[in-house]
Formats: C-alpha cells, sequence, structure tokens
C-alpha cells in the first residue's frame, strides 16, 4: 500500500460526516457570506465544532442561549395544554384501567 492510499484510508477512517439541514435562505444567505470570507461551509462548520469543544466563551454563550430558548419554547407549550384534555389524555392511557 503506498503512502498516499495509507493516507487516504487513515482520513476516512478518522474523519466523520454529518447532514446538515438548513432553510433555504439561510443556507443561501450562508454560503453568500462565507464565499466572501473565502471559507467552505466545510470549514466554517469545522470551524464552529472545533471552537465549542475547544471552549470559545463566545460559541458556548449562543449555545446556552439557544437551550435556554427551546426549553422556555417547551414550557409555554405545557402551559397553554388545556387541563381537562390532559386529566383525560392521563385516565385514558393509565396502566391501572381495568
Amino acid at each position: 500500500m503506498s503512502l498516499n492510499e495509507k493516507q487516504i484510508t487513515a482520513k476516512i477512517i478518522n474523519n466523520k460526516t454529518i447532514h446538515i439541514e438548513l432553510p433555504g435562505m439561510i443556507h443561501k444567505k450562508l454560503r453568500a457570506n462565507l464565499f466572501l470570507k473565502e471559507l467552505s461551509m466545510q470549514k466554517f462548520f469545522c470551524l464552529m465544532a472545533e471552537s465549542f469543544i475547544n471552549g470559545d466563551s463566545h460559541i458556548h454563550s449562543l449555545v446556552e442561549e439557544k437551550v435556554s430558548n427551546l426549553k422556555d419554547e417547551k414550557l409555554s407549550k405545557l402551559k397553554n395544554i388545556d387541563t381537562k384534555e390532559l386529566y383525560d389524555a392521563i385516565e385514558k392511557n393509565s396502566p391501572f384501567k381495568k
């Protein structure tokens, strides 16, 4: 096996791929902005991942803010549940019901 083949094999074994789904307009704007900075989307997401695992405070703040917002949204949805519907669903699905 040649050195180049060994390098390719090592890259395949060590590197992982992910699929990211973005809304069309976000993708379009991100791609355009990164193009102007001469940075590929691949390098951008790699940079973000590396920055996060290396403890970048700005990235961690963004993530914590997003997590907090998601929790608030879930709580808001739970608060809007009709109490009667909730109790009816519990009663209907009760494991103690004969």
